[in-house]
This record gives structure tokens, sequence and C-alpha cells, in this order.
């Protein structure tokens, strides 16, 4: 098991394309004290795993109300080791959402989604579609938020205070050592974003940029708020595509940001949301996630959801196994 820090879908994603469970609690339901932040708005602390069960050991451990986290949340624990054990779908009424799959989206990873969502009808789901509409713009108002906290927040890092410290021979001003030492020190993914986050905040563009975009958050926390009226949980695929060779995006951010198409709403909304394995993809055998969404601080929906997929593919795999093992006999 292993804990990561969710902000526009750093846990789920690399448990989607690493064929493990991954989790974002409820938005100040896990105590961000004592990380770095990066989008103060968005982090969320949350388990790795190999199972769900374990997911939800670890989520249930780490979370409750922390006094030193001014987002904490001061409310019961969900009870997700419970929802993990019980692994039971029936009577729960399941939305699909149609504007997270489709076009740009790898047909292995919709042909195991839709076998995904079948397999939870089968299990005494009903599943109905629902459109969350202003999904469309949750990418490009998450890269104008999450870029302005990063500037504000990385800002402490200046070569005064604590941290790294370059160039600090006796000869330099305090301007230079600051200069040299967030020069070294960031790595271009980092420097391009505080740049981005730093010009969304500045004078003149605020209201057009930043603003902006916090405006569709609202729009985007009511598409849930809506569908959560008809529906107890919501799903999609993980990630548009299975994983990509180690160093094919780097020179491409656009693309790399592109991956986050599925799992940025509900980190901008402050729900929950569970990656767990549904298969590997025909075209390449790499791992498929199916994301579950569920409202705030009901984040024991997604184990009960995400145990019975994991049962029940389990299950399949083991007849297989024992219907090739009698063909070998």
């Amino acid at each position: 098991m292993g804990i990561g820090t969710d902000t526009g879908g750093s846990i789920r994603q690399p448990a989607a394309v690493c064929g493990l469970v991954g989790v974002k609690p409820t938005y100040g339901g896990s105590s961000r004290y004592g990380l770095v932040a990066f989008a103060s708005s968005l982090d969320t602390p949350g388990p790795l795993a190999r199972n769900v069960l374990d997911a939800a050991l670890l989520h249930e451990a780490m979370s409750g109300h922390d006094p030193r986290d001014a987002t904490s949340v001061d409310a019961p624990v969900p009870p997700v080791v419970a929802a993990a054990r019980q692994a039971d779908v029936s009577g729960m009424t399941i939305g699909v959402v149609p504007e997270l799959s489709g076009e740009g989206y790898q047909s292995g990873v919709l042909a195991r989604f839709t076998e995904a969502v079948e397999l939870l009808e089968s299990l005494g789901a009903k599943v109905v579609e629902v459109s969350c509409p202003h999904f469309s713009y949750a990418l490009p108002a998450y890269y104008l938020i999450a870029p302005s906290e990063c500037s504000s927040n990385l800002a402490r890092f200046d070569a005064m205070r604590y941290g790294l410290r370059a160039g600090d021979d006796g000869t330099r001003s305090a301007d230079e050592v600051m200069s040299l030492t967030r020069a070294q020190g960031f790595g271009a993914e980092v420097k391009r974003r505080i740049m981005l986050g730093t010009y969304a905040l500045s004078s003149g563009y605020y209201d057009a940029y930043y603003g902006k975009a916090q405006q569709v958050r609202t729009l985007i926390i009511r598409d849930f708020e809506a569908a959560f009226e008809q529906v107890d949980v919501l799903v999609s695929p993980t990630t548009p595509t299975t994983a990509f060779p180690i160093g094919e995006r780097v020179d491409d951010p656009i693309a790399m940001y592109l991956a986050d198409l599925c799992t940025i709403p509900s980190d901008l909304a402050g729900n929950a949301a569970l990656s767990v394995p549904c298969g590997l993809a025909p075209e390449d055998g790499l791992p498929v996630g199916l994301q579950v969404m569920a409202p705030v601080l009901a984040d024991d929906r997604l184990y009960r959801v995400g145990a019975a997929v994991e049962a029940a593919l389990d299950s399949r795999r083991g007849h297989r196994l024992l219907d090739d093992a009698k063909g070998l006999a």
C-alpha cells in the first residue's frame, strides 16, 4: 500500500495504468497537514493499494478531523471498510457520464469500460445515462485554477527562509540568489505552471481568467449535485488511454494534460472518486481503470462498487483458470 496526493488525478491515473486501486477521498476528509501544498483547494491525500479492501483500510486509518489542517472536515469518517467487505451493488443506481467517453478515447479502454458497466448491471445495479454538460470545460478551468494556486504556494521556496539555496557565495544579491535557486530547484513543468498561474493572477487578467475558471468550477459542482439527485454514483473510464511509453509526451504538455479529462471534475468539485482495475485493453494488453465518483462524504459508495467489480472479475478469472486447467488435464 502507499499514499499519494490527488490534485487533478495523481492517485487515480497511476493506479489505472498500473492495474492498482487508487482513491481520492472527499476533499478535507484526509488531512493535508505535512504536505507540500501545490493547489490548496484541490490537493487530497489518499490510498493506493493492490485491492479494494486494503485501500479501504488505509483510507479509514488516514482519515478524520485534524485541527492542524484548516481544510479538514469535522465529520465522521464514512464506513469505507464495511462497504468494501459488503461488495454489493444490488439496488444501487449508477450513472454513466456521456461527456467522459467517445471521441479521443482508446477503443480498448471503451470496450473494457462498457463491459464493466454491463457487469454492474448484471450484479443488480440499475444503470442510466446522466449528462453533466459542464464537465467539458473542466480541463481548461483546472489549468487556470491549479497553476494560479501553485504560483502562490510555491512562492515560499525563495531561498531566503528554508530549502534549497543556490549561488549564495557572498558576491550575489538576494534577488540573484533567489532567481538562481528557483531556476535550479524547479523542473520545467513546475516552471510552466508557475508562469501560467502568475499570468492568470496578474492585474487586468484575474477576472478574465481565474475568476471565470472559478465560475466554471461552480457549474461543475452543480452538475454533480444534479446528477447525484438521480443516481448513487457516477462511472467513467479513469483515463482516455492506457499507459503511454516513457518520455513520449514530455515535449507535448497539451497531450499530457488531456490525460486528466476524466479525473479533474471530481477534484474541482471536491467529491470522492476511486479507480479500480477492470481488465486489459485488447490492443496492447495494458490495464484499464474504471472510475467511480460519489457525493461528498459518501466515500463508502465507492468501495461498494469497486469491491463488487473486483470480486466479480476475480471470480471470472478463477473460472477461466479452472477451465484452462481442465483442458490441460
